[in-house]
């Protein structure tokens, strides 16, 4: 298990990219909305060390609010109603920040044969609509 787990540091560490770029290349290059890739957010609500996060993709319409979107799968975060540690403390971070987030599972999205940039411009429209009725405040 060291062994793995020192695997998956040295890639990461050498790593230009997420290792799920290429599933968000397609999300990006499929939908209308403009984004941004992997962008460093500061807050001191966060709970982490440096109280940053860096979510995998940023929905910015310039009429409202960024949207943060998160490319989730069972393997790294568990399942979409029962997270993982790591991954319910990201949603809390989010939360307690009162920033918009969207989570894309990929393996619920194949199991429900839905197009992941559909599901996400569907989702993405959703939180707009909470954003406008308050829920965000």
């Amino acid at each position: 298990m060291k062994s793995n787990q020192r695997f998956i540091d040295r890639a990461t560490r050498k790593a230009e990219r997420n290792h799920d770029a290429h599933k968000l290349d397609y999300i990006q290059s499929n939908i209308t909305i403009p984004s941004i890739r992997e962008e460093e957010l500061l807050d001191s609500n966060f709970w982490t060390t440096y109280a940053t996060r860096i979510p995998d993709l940023i929905l910015n319409h310039k009429s409202t609010r960024p949207v943060i979107l998160e490319h989730d799968t069972f393997k790294a975060h568990g399942e979409l109603s029962d997270p993982n540690v790591r991954t319910q403390r990201r949603n809390e971070d989010y939360v307690r920040a009162k920033r918009p987030y969207i989570i894309i599972n990929a393996d619920l999205a194949k199991q429900l044969q839905l197009d992941e940039a559909k599901l996400s411009m569907y989702l993405y429209y959703h939180t707009l609509s909470q954003i406008n009725a308050g829920v965000w405040t």
